[in-house]
């Protein structure tokens, strides 16, 4: 059996619409209310239970690790990846405390949004090496440790994993971006990021001079430049051999690196699936990285699992909301035939 682990924030979201944003002191009238389970760590998790083939053998367990309050908002976040088959016996209801809250408003003729995020008891998910001991036994099989950046012990998290469980495999997406990523990135088994993360982590770890050549490449031509940056960031990071690398485009495709060191040494582009209802990207993310990682975990290679991944994503933008718009495995296989 593999585990997959996601180690990160549960959010509670607030969707307001209208048709524009009040001025300060103004009440103003809004069109609809929408609430949505988030978080990046929610949401990558089912996505990660939807992309496992949903049979008895399939050799993959979901669990999460995260905090919520003892309140509707977090009851109802652990009701939702109960019914998706996760393993949320780690996931703490602090007393006293609130969930996770983001406040959206959304101006539906543009699409323009604006995100308040309340942190609740998302700030508080910092492990002591004890509970990390607990939630990470050592006599523990095959396990893919999945994190991002909304909560605050990310980073000591992934260094306690590679000094005390070396075995377990570290996928690391650095969303929200913070310059303190760059300094554990060569920890990191699979590194997947966008565009803007991509030239942020280069900003920190090459020579301005470097960087420099890379932003006008990618400015002469994105896919080529952006090709040779994950190439030369694979190198930065590479202490094994193993690491790989993956920059997501957006619309355009994605970017990834080889894991060995026996295949070619460049970098690969995966086009995307075109699509011609785009309806809402919100989930595209979370659905890339979890066809990702559970390809992977299943031995395909890194280009099936970056060609299944976009699949799966070109499926979610074709429908409105978050982590519900995710289609399960089987769906995705059925798209391919």
């Amino acid at each position: 059996m593999v585990q997959l682990t996601v180690v990160g924030s549960l959010n509670y979201d607030l969707v307001s619409y209208t048709d524009r944003i009040p001025a300060g002191g103004e009440t103003y009238a809004g069109q609809s209310f929408e609430t949505h389970t988030g978080g990046k760590g929610l949401n990558q998790t089912i996505s990660l239970a939807k992309l496992s083939p949903h049979v008895s053998d399939s050799n993959l367990k979901v669990r999460i690790i995260g905090k919520v309050g003892q309140d509707a908002f977090g009851k109802e976040l652990i009701e939702e990846l109960t019914k998706e088959g996760v393993d949320v016996s780690n996931v703490e209801a602090i007393e006293g405390e609130r969930s996770g809250v983001a406040v959206i408003i959304v101006e539906k003729n543009s699409g323009e949004n604006r995100i308040l995020i309340t942190a609740g008891a998302n700030g508080k998910a910092h492990y002591s090496n004890d509970e990390l001991v607990q939630l990470f036994p050592k006599d523990f099989g095959k396990e893919v440790v999945v994190f991002q950046n909304e909560i605050p012990g990310t980073l000591d998290t992934i260094k306690w994993l590679k000094e005390n469980r070396p075995q377990a495999e570290v996928v690391y997406n650095p969303s929200p971006y913070n310059s303190q990523s760059s300094e554990i990135i060569d920890k990191v088994d699979i590194l997947v990021v966008n565009e803007g993360e991509a030239l942020d982590i280069a900003k920190d770890i090459l020579p301005i001079d470097e960087f420099k050549n890379f932003e006008q490449e990618i400015e002469s031509n994105e896919i080529n430049g952006f090709l040779k940056l994950a190439t030369q960031l694979k190198t930065k990071i590479d202490q094994s051999n193993s690491n790989v690398v993956v920059i997501t485009l957006g619309s355009k495709g994605s970017i990834f690196t080889s894991p060995r060191k026996t295949d070619d040494s460049t970098s690969k582009f995966v086009e995307s699936v075109k699509v011609s209802n785009v309806v809402d990207t919100t989930a595209a993310g979370d659905t890339f990285l979890g066809g990702l990682v559970t390809q992977v975990s299943l031995g395909q290679s890194i280009e099936n699992a970056v060609k299944f991944a976009t699949k799966a994503s070109s499926l979610t933008i074709q429908h409105n909301g978050a982590s519900e718009t995710i289609p399960t495995f089987e769906k995705v296989i059925e798209s391919f035939k």
